[in-house]
């Protein structure tokens, strides 16, 4: 006999599932279903191998979101094939990048206003290895202003991010502009010739005299080194002597210069006596002068006395010649006196 189950057990059982679940997704999803995460679009060019959904987007190398959707989209016009990658950017990361603002709390207008605006001043996206070992990528974003701006515009829904080549597609660019067939074929050429070049007999001697020659150049650098070394002990001979004389030279021009220091201190000293006796030497000829001026003045005393002076001893030497040419006349004068 079965016993019946009990509807109060079995509601209790749903509501105790219903309520593990929601705790999980709250606890594996971080609380992202409360979030207003801002869905963005990127194309890349290339090949997108190694991105999958969930890979994560990083800046700087924090993570910012996640990969959430990759498509494929072909025009058939122009056959041209794209892969569009969906990004969900966090919407946290967007209000701590919008720190600077009075209001850190976006809208969904403000935060595409805030997008447009990092995109306008470099913002790009570009895929970057993130395991060597599996080959898994993902995305990166960078600022580079220096970059151009390419949209495809494929899905006006979501805003688009601007992307530039990966390392890993300009590394495979690179390969394919090398003519590696060319250069394998060169290469292979090469080496035949070396081989039949060293084959034959002359090829042989050709190789003997280079080793012959390597072995007298080896023989020549220790021959020069033994020459080499007793001539650099004399020239150091040389140099000290020629330093020593350079100080004893150095000694005698400083005690030159002392005597040169002494003698012009000596100098100066005789010039500064003898500029003051010539000082005083040119006061007393300015006062001989002076005087010499005040006695040859016309309107002078002495001058005046001395005219005077000469016209007497003028008029006393002409009467002593007439006395004289008397005397000579009549020197009986001198005993009979003058007669009239």
């Amino acid at each position: 006999m079965s016993v019946k189950a009990s509807p109060t057990v079995v509601g209790g059982f749903v509501i105790g599932a219903i309520f593990l679940l929601v705790i999980s997704l709250l606890v594996l999803g971080s609380g992202r279903f409360f979030k207003n995460d801002m869905r963005l679009m990127a194309v890349f060019p290339g090949s997108v191998k190694g991105l999958h959904v969930g890979s994560p987007v990083l800046f700087r190398g924090v993570n910012i979101g996640s990969v959430v959707e990759i498509n494929i989209y072909h025009n058939n016009k122009t056959h041209q094939s794209l892969v569009p990658v969906y990004i969900d950017l966090k919407q946290e990361v967007m209000e701590l990048m919008n720190q600077g603002a009075e209001n850190t709390t976006l809208t969904q207008e403000q935060a595409v206003g805030f997008m447009v605006a990092m995109i306008k001043s470099g913002l790009h996206a570009r895929l970057t290895i993130e395991s060597l070992v599996s080959g898994r990528q993902m995305v990166e974003f960078e600022i580079t202003p220096n970059s151009p701006i390419h949209l495809t515009g494929i899905d006006k829904r979501y805003l688009e991010i601007p992307t530039v080549e990966s390392d890993l597609g300009k590394l495979q660019n690179l390969l394919k502009t090398i003519p590696l067939k060319e250069l394998t074929e060169t290469l292979i050429v090469t080496v035949k010739k070396i081989n039949k070049l060293f084959a034959n007999k002359e090829g042989r001697e050709v190789l003997d005299n280079i080793n012959a020659t390597i072995a007298g150049s080896r023989q020549l650098i220790n021959n020069l080194n033994e020459q080499v070394l007793p001539l650099s002990q004399s020239t150091q001979d040389r140099l000290s002597e020629v330093q020593t004389l350079l100080k004893n030279t150095e000694a005698q021009l400083t005690q030159t210069l002392t005597e040169l220091t002494n003698l012009s201190s000596n100098v100066n000293k005789k010039l500064t006596t003898l500029t003051s006796s010539a000082t005083q030497a040119f006061d007393h000829s300015e006062t001989v002068i002076n005087n010499m001026n005040a006695i040859v003045d016309k309107k002078s005393t002495v001058r005046n006395e001395l005219e005077q002076s000469l016209k007497e001893l003028s008029r006393a030497a002409k009467s002593m010649r007439v006395f004289t040419e008397y005397l000579e006349r009549h020197p009986e004068a001198i005993i009979q006196g003058k007669k009239y």
